[in-house]
This record gives structure tokens, sequence and C-alpha cells, in this order.
């Protein structure tokens, strides 16, 4: 959509009922000028977004009139635990309602637009049925859409489908979430899809075969969360394109697939330990791994269980500076945790979606994402060591992309129909935490998703600093179109 039709929503695009009362709420005019010439180098509508941003900051708009619903639903239980993605997610909100005149808004004239709502639903993903049971209960609040966090579990696919709720998926790592031609997966990295085809993209062409001088393969230790979404993950996005390197499984069957590198690393070996959700002593399956002698491991999971691995792995002998490398996904971040184990862990690398938890890492539009993620984090979040987690940014990040879309979809007036067009429609379009959206090309089997790229950042000793050379790059040269999904172990 052309950045002039997305600012000429006004007050036109507020409903009828508070059309009066958003003329009267209507604040200072915004004088910034839109910098279109931004979309050429960042993604389309970037100099929309950024214009946004800085009429937020000077001339800031309260959003005003009847909200938009928007469900969210998120894991929170006992074991199974990511209120992060829930308090920055309201954060976002907050930020949106408070400073950018909600949906609809129009900077430049002073008008504001309608507040979002979030209807939240926290659901113990331990129970099975507390899954639909959030999925009906959100349903009948009648959202404009659905935002899914992480869900562990498809229950909820049929019910809103059923309920025409179009459903925005945060971090996908169900199949469904791949497959589903009802969803778009919005977050940086794209769940599974990218960061774990990134992981092992990372450690086999980045490490493996140019720091590690091993272009044929090695040895690779991959501990994988034992749960539901975890055993899809490990099997479909990193076992297999494992073997499709190494051209064959395991037990030395040859693999059907159309990738371009396969059989490009005939010596690749490796090890999946599984590691049960919730754990605390992991001692056995970290002796595993070390028994395995890896040139290099990689490993994602929940913040928490990434370091009880780390904490053991550092306990039975694994040194930083001696022992072989390890990759963790962004999932694992934690800068609270990471800089309390400080030069024990240096050197260690993390790889996931654009991330935007340190400014000074970044530069350009990103390193203005990360100031913006910090400074409205701050201001309407209090809860500082969730903020500075990996799942927190995409909590805000799948906010700020979804109001992003209802502005450019038709503002006010937007459906949840026109906004999930939207999105399916993107092609090089800005994303916010994230390398940009791209639902249009989108590959089967996995057409949900909209963001593949992936960026590998190492820890100094006391922050991650992004690697020069390993940006915004894809692991989808590991598999191939159309290539069968795995769900289970393959020998």
């Amino acid at each position: 959509m052309a950045v002039a039709a997305a600012l000429s929503m006004g007050a036109g695009a507020v409903s009828a009922k508070s059309n009066n009362a958003a003329v009267k709420a209507a604040g200072k005019k915004c004088t910034i000028k839109l910098n279109a010439a931004l979309d050429a180098k960042e993604g389309k509508n970037a100099g929309w977004l950024a214009q946004r941003w800085a009429c937020g900051d000077k001339a800031p708009l309260e959003a005003t009139g009847d909200p938009i619903v928007v469900g969210f639903q998120n894991a929170e239980g006992p074991v199974i635990n990511f209120p992060e993605y829930r308090v920055a997610a309201e954060a976002a909100v907050e930020y949106i309602n408070k400073q950018l005149g909600g949906v609809g808004a129009n900077p430049e004239a002073g008008t504001p637009g309608r507040p979002l709502k979030l209807e939240i639903c926290k659901y113990n993903a331990l129970v099975p049925a507390e899954l639909p049971g959030c999925a009906n209960s959100l349903s009948s609040k009648k959202p404009a859409l659905v935002i899914a966090t992480l869900a562990f579990g498809e229950a909820h696919f049929a019910i809103y489908q059923g309920a025409k709720i179009p459903l925005i998926v945060g971090t996908p790592i169900m199949p469904k979430d791949f497959t589903s031609p009802g969803t778009v997966a919005i977050g940086g990295g794209g769940g599974c899809l990218g960061v774990h085809l990134g992981l092992i993209t990372y450690a086999t062409q980045y490490l493996l075969k140019d720091k590690l001088k091993k272009p044929k393969g090695g040895r690779v230790g991959v501990p994988w969360a034992n749960s539901p979404p975890g055993v899809f993950c490990y099997n479909d996005l990193e076992a297999k394109p494992l073997d499709v390197l190494a051209g064959k499984t395991l037990s030395g069957a040859k693999i059907k697939s159309t990738a371009k590198l396969k059989g490009t690393m005939p010596d690749i070996k490796y090890i999946g330990v599984p590691v049960d959700s919730g754990k605390a002593d992991v001692s056995a399956e970290v002796a595993q791994v070390l028994a395995f002698k890896p040139d290099i491991m990689v490993y994602s999971n929940q913040g928490s269980e990434c370091w009880t691995w780390m904490n053991e792995m550092l306990k039975q002998g694994w040194d930083a500076k001696k022992s072989f490398p390890v990759v963790l996904s962004g999932a694992c971040i934690d800068l609270v945790t990471m800089a309390k184990l400080g030069d024990k862990i240096k050197g260690i690398y993390t790889l996931g979606g654009l991330s935007i938890l340190d400014p000074d890492a970044l530069s350009g539009f990103a390193k203005q994402q990360a100031v913006n993620y910090r400074d409205k984090m701050a201001k309407y979040s209090k809860d500082a060591k969730l903020n500075s987690t990996g799942f927190a940014t995409q909590g805000y990040g799948v906010v700020m992309n979804t109001w992003m879309m209802m502005n450019l979809a038709g503002g006010a007036k937007a459906t949840g129909a026109d906004v999930l067009k939207a999105y399916k429609a993107t092609k090089g379009h800005v994303g916010f935490g994230s390398t940009g959206l791209n639902c249009k090309d989108a590959i089967k089997p996995y057409i949900a998703v909209c963001s593949t790229e992936v960026s590998a950042s190492q820890w100094n000793g006391k922050a991650l600093k992004a690697i020069k050379g390993a940006q915004d790059f894809s692991g989808l040269v590991l598999v191939g179109k159309g290539d069968e999904l795995r769900f289970n172990e393959v020998k």
C-alpha cells in the first residue's frame, strides 16, 4: 500500500460513534515529514513507521472511542511459562494507546484513532483442556483477531477457524503454526522454522566449515526440548537438515530432498538428547552430550531451561575458552542471567530474529527499533528482568506489527480479515523486531511463516554483539520446497 494512502487515514477512519469524541480530543499536530526514501533501504512503509514513532514522541496522541478488541492467548503455568511475552505485549498496547493515537490516528491533523484492548487468556500447557478453553473464551469476546504467542498444542485452530477469527502467531512452534492457510506466523526469526534451521546452518556452514576447518562436517550435539513442539522442531528442523547435509540418515538410508546443500557434508554425525521440560537435574543429559565429544553444540529452549543446562555444562567441565563452541537460540537470551555468568560463558553464540535488546550492538533503523523497545518498555513495564528476555521482544514486536497492519489495512474500519489479507500480501515489508515481513514468499509446506531470516550474535562477557557477515541469513537452504514434514525420530 502506498504510504500516502496510509497517512490519509485520519478522523474519517474513526468509527461514527466515536468520531465526535476523537475530534474533541484532537491534540497538537505533528509537523514531522515522512521520509519515503527510507522504504527503499529498510522495507515498505519504513518511512511511515519512523514518522509515527517520531510523532508519538513530539506530539503524542491518546486514543479515544470504542476499543478494538484483540484476543491474546499465552502459556503461563508452573512449568511452561512465558509471562514476558504478555508483559511486553501489554506495554506495547499502552504505548500505542497513549502516544501513537491507537488505530486510525492522523498525527498530521492531531486526530486520534481508536484504542486497542487486549483480551488476555492464560493457560497451563500441561492441562490439555485449557488451550481449547482459552480459544472458546476468547472467541466469545468476538475479537477482530487473536494473537497466539507460543501455542503448546493445536486444539485452538479449529475453534478460531469455525468462528472465522484470523490467527496471528507470534512464535510458530507446532506443525499447524507453519501450515495453516488461515494463519500468519510473523515473529522475527520465524520460530522453529527460521531459528532451528538457522542454528544448524550457522553451526555447520559458518562454524564447522570455516572456523573449525571441517568442510565435510563434524560432530554436533543437539539437546532438545522434550515437549510437543520440541519433538516436531527437533525432528523436522534440526535432525532432518543434518540428515540433508549428510545425504543420509543416521542409519545410512538415503534421504529425499530438493535442498541445495543436500549431501555437501557427508561426515556429519550428531546426537539428539531429549530434555524434559522443567527438569531441574539435567546432569545425565549433559553427560550424554559431553560423552559424544561434539565439535559444536546447538540448543533451543525457554530461557530458564537453557541456563539450567549451561550451568550444568560448566559444572561438568565445559570451558568457554577451551571447549567446543555453543550456539543458543534467541529464546535463551536472558541478559540478567548472562551478566551474572559473565566471562564463564564468554564467546557463546546466540541466534534468532533481530535482537533489539542492546541498541549499542546495532546501527541504523535496527538501532531505532532497539531504542524504541528499550525506552517504551522502561516507561510502560515495571518488570526489568522480564523486559530483558528474547521472548519479551517477540511480544512487543507482534503487537507493533499488528497495529501497523491494522492501520495500513484500513485503520479503525479494518476487519480482522482485512488485516490477515494485508499480512498475506507482504513482500519486502518492514517488520518491527525482524528483518522484514515476506508472507507472500512463504514456501510449501511452511506456508504461514512470514520471516525466516536470522542473525548471529556473540557474548563478549558483558553484552551480545552482532557478528559481521552472519546477519539476516536464512536456513531455508537446508530444506527443499515441498519436502515432507518429519514428525518422529528417523534413524
